[in-house]
């Protein structure tokens, strides 16, 4: 480099933190925290989403109806 951007350079201050946008970023990175966390239930376990029972029922209909349907078609055929 040339000697007088090297004496520019040399006069610049320091790079320091700010305190104060440190300790802004920090409280709000916490508070962005705070509300994406999950919050807790009441009771773990009390509160079942109703779309696995539905689908459990949804399959054993589905079963019996293909083999009350495998049984009409096996018995019409005697």
């Amino acid at each position: 480099m040339s000697e007088p951007l090297n004496r520019l350079l040399a006069g610049l201050p320091l790079a320091e933190p700010d305190p104060v946008r440190t300790a802004r970023v920090r409280e709000s990175c916490r508070a962005r925290l705070a509300r994406s966390a999950p919050r807790p239930s009441a009771a773990p376990g009390s509160r079942r989403p109703l779309w696995q029972p539905l689908i459990a029922a949804l399959g054993v209909a589905y079963l019996i109806a293909a083999v009350a349907q495998a049984v009409a078609v096996f018995t019409s055929n005697f």
